[in-house]
């Protein structure tokens, strides 16, 4: 019995963690036509240029916040894969929180760090 106890408090614990309750929301990441590609890899470009994007920063935030729910390659886990997503999806989802993700995971320039980490790393 306090075994069962624990393990169910261990998994409302982890649920917890990533948003937990389903609010109904479809939790499928939208899907990247490349329309805006060109664009995003501009933006990039002149964030690496500026210095303001850190990759090793992104890297470390993402296994801080996001892994546990998007997986270690972005593949998903409990919650959507993320993997071929652009900088402005990732950005618009942390800012936003869709579905039972909580918004607002990392704040400031932690967001393009992460962004730019995702987006080059993950896909």
């Amino acid at each position: 019995m306090k075994k069962m106890l624990m393990a169910m408090l261990g998994a409302a614990m982890i649920a917890g963690a990533c948003g937990g309750a389903d609010d109904g929301d479809d939790d499928t990441a939208p899907v990247d036509d490349g329309d805006d590609m060109e664009e995003t890899e501009d933006h990039m470009e002149e964030d690496a240029a500026d210095g303001e994007v850190d990759l090793a920063a992104g890297q470390e935030l993402y296994e801080q916040n996001c892994l546990s729910c998007h997986g270690d390659d972005g593949g998903g886990a409990s919650a959507p894969a993320i993997q071929g997503l652009s900088m402005d999806e990732v950005r618009s989802a942390i800012q936003e929180g869709p579905g039972s993700m909580p918004a607002d995971l990392v704040e400031g320039d932690e967001v393009d760090h992460v962004a730019a980490y995702v987006e080059q790393e993950l896909d």
